[in-house]
């Protein structure tokens, strides 16, 4: 496990904190879930991006024809 420092608003601090302590979890855990969704979400795009790439050029063809339509 790597530590690290982050420098955050003020705000956004109090905002996390206030979040975590509702949810009954510490501040590190709550940016641990933030930043996990985070990634997850980056590696859907990513993928989703590459489909549609794919699908683009698979079916060029088809693409065109709805798009003179």
């Amino acid at each position: 496990m790597t530590t690290i420092s982050v420098r955050l608003p003020d705000q956004l601090h109090s905002g996390i904190t206030a979040a975590a302590e509702a949810d009954h979890i510490s501040v590190n855990s709550a940016i641990v879930q933030a930043a996990q969704a985070w990634v997850d979400a980056q590696v859907h795009r990513a993928r989703a991006r590459v489909s549609v790439q794919q699908i683009m050029l698979e079916d060029a063809d088809l693409l065109a024809q709805l798009g003179d339509e």
